[in-house]
């Protein structure tokens, strides 16, 4: 498993070791590659990257990212390094008009990709590049927001109500503009009333005035994935057919269904149809 190793020589603090720990695990594995050793990445001033621009390249001008690749050469050596200008990617940044993390993780994959073999040197190739980039930063983003969905369905769940099946369940749903609303199940002596968590979750954002989501977590103490029953299937349907379910284990691993993939025949009303 390769180990990053993280030098940043500007007062920012954009990106951690941590975070690019995090998204080098996410591109190795889903480019199908294993790299043992460490990663070094640097986050340095434009001068600093103009110099090293000109002694390795001979080019005197500035740049975004440059990667090195060492090779392996014995256990825990370094074997790539990935060098960001941060000014050049937040000048790069306001022009595109994104976060500055976000064109630095775009550079960081952009490195990460060349020391895997992607080049860049003729048009074709740049095209094919580029596209891998953005679409690996893209769906890094929906596993960290799925993760992120997961923690705080966990931390609904140690508050549910079930005295009487001992089954805890928390559920976490976002709306399209990032809110979040957990809920957890709740139960009833009277057992036709118990709400699952699912619905005390959407109510909650429902009562809150949101009418579209994009995604909710759902987990439990179960070691199996917890999928919504078929009446939360029916209310989710309500608000957000194309809503993503990311039905979760105990132990934090998931698997993520459309709702129509759940729900094949939704009931509706004519009067919704039309």
């Amino acid at each position: 498993m390769t180990k990053v190793l993280f030098s940043n020589q500007l007062p920012s603090k954009i990106v951690s070791r941590a975070f690019l720990q995090e998204l080098a695990n996410f591109v190795l594995e889903n480019e199908k590659q294993s790299q043992s050793g460490s990663l070094s990445v640097a986050l340095v001033g434009k001068e600093e990257i103009r110099k090293l621009k000109r002694e390795f390249f001979g080019e005197d001008r500035y740049t975004d990212v440059i990667s090195f690749n060492y090779g392996l050469t014995e256990k825990d050596s370094i074997w790539g390094e990935i060098v960001i200008s941060l000014p050049v990617a937040e000048e790069q940044a306001r022009e595109r008009n994104i976060p500055v993390k976000e064109e630095v993780s775009y550079l960081f994959i952009h490195g990460l990709l060349h020391l895997l073999g992607y080049e860049d040197s003729d048009p074709e190739s740049k095209k094919v590049m580029t596209e891998r980039a953005k679409s690996l930063l893209a769906e890094f983003g929906k596993f960290q927001a799925r993760k992120s969905l997961i923690k705080k369905a966990e931390k609904a769940r140690a508050l549910a109500y079930a005295p009487y099946s001992r089954f805890q369940v928390g559920a976490a749903i976002a709306g399209r503009e990032g809110e979040v609303f957990t809920g957890c199940n709740i139960e009833n002596a009277s057992f036709g009333l118990t709400v699952c968590a699912e619905r005390v979750a959407l109510w909650k954002g429902v009562s809150a005035g949101v009418r579209d989501f994009s995604r909710i977590a759902i987990i439990s103490t179960s070691s199996q994935l917890c999928l919504p029953c078929g009446a939360c299937r029916q209310v989710l349907y309500q608000f957000s057919p194309g809503i993503e379910v990311v039905a979760t284990r105990v132990d934090g691993s998931y698997q993520c269904f459309s709702l129509k993939e759940l729900f094949a025949f939704p009931f509706t009303l004519s009067s919704e149809e039309e």
